[in-house]
């Protein structure tokens, strides 16, 4: 079984022509409410790849829990660790223009309530489970509380540091595969990756605090990871994006599910980015998440 630890939204999407820049007003073609964060993103594009998983998280108690509680179980999710706070839902307001491209901006809501004492709660998943997955839209000191114990039980931990933000040593060392994008590889790494010389040189330094594998997605220029002295590589794939708002957690959790069967780092990184091609093509984040057999690797 996989285990996802993360958030769990109602995402405001709305198709622009281009993407506000600072003080600018631009019209909205178009205003869609769907099921996200990257929690509830990432355990349903885990279930659709024909793997079994369980979520922790928290919902509202507002129409948006109510609605994202009915969207989980409709997915036929585990969700013994899913409870409702006394607060509301988290949303993220998103802006996609003509492009695909998008700027988000996250409210936590519930998703703040996600706390250490919260894991400990459900340990049995974390002991059933084999892959441990998580974020940072939920606190930080609960990401590191449930890796800590997925490692006392030798669990495989998978680390997404999404928003970008600084990860602690403990945590590093605690982490089987850090996967990252270009821009959350600089801020970590500190460093310009402006070339793929560059990016191999920062994804190095990540993997030298203790990862067994850095996994750098680069968009529409494929993926590429690092693991000890190896570097393993994987070739965009041409398509016509509609909307990347769940690329990055739709390529995590194919990534997960081929880890989980065992397969090697280069298997798993190809079925990954096909994954993540196919649900660019489509509009929305969990709406777009592919079923297994929509995927020829």
């Amino acid at each position: 079984m996989i285990l996802v630890v993360g958030s769990i939204n109602m995402d405001f999407v709305i198709e622009v022509d281009k993407l506000p820049q600072k003080g600018e007003s631009v019209h909205g073609k178009n205003i869609r409410y769907i099921p996200g964060g990257k929690g509830a993103n990432q355990a349903v594009a885990v279930k659709r790849l024909g793997a079994d998983v369980a979520l922790i998280g928290k919902v509202g108690e507002d129409v948006f829990g109510k609605d994202l509680r009915k969207f989980l179980e409709n997915e036929k999710l585990d969700l013994s660790g899913l409870q409702t706070a006394p607060t509301s839902s988290g949303i993220a307001a998103i802006n996609v223009d003509k492009s695909g491209d998008n700027t988000i901006t996250i409210i936590s809501g519930a998703n703040g309530e996600v706390t250490p004492e919260f894991i400990e709660e459900n340990i049995n998943l974390v002991k059933e489970s084999k892959v441990v997955i998580s974020q940072f839209e939920i606190p930080d000191d609960a990401v590191e509380k449930l890796f800590a114990l997925a490692k006392k039980d030798n669990k495989i931990t998978i680390l997404n540091p999404s928003p970008a933000k600084q990860i602690s040593p403990k945590l590093f060392k605690n982490t089987d595969y850090l996967v990252v994008n270009e821009t959350e590889l600089a801020l970590l790494s500190k460093m310009k990756v402006r070339s793929q010389k560059e990016i191999e040189i920062a994804a190095k330094l990540m993997h030298s605090k203790g990862p067994k594998a850095v996994v750098v997605t680069l968009g529409a220029d494929g993926a590429l990871t690092i693991s000890g002295k190896e570097t393993i590589t994987t070739d965009g794939i041409k398509v016509k994006a509609v909307d990347t708002t769940a690329a990055g957690d739709c390529f995590v959790r194919a990534f997960a599910v081929q880890i989980e069967k065992g397969r090697n780092l280069k298997e798993a990184l190809d079925f990954a980015n096909q994954a993540a091609a196919i649900s660019v093509q489509k509009m929305g984040a969990s709406s777009s998440l592919p079923l297994l057999n929509e995927i020829t690797s």
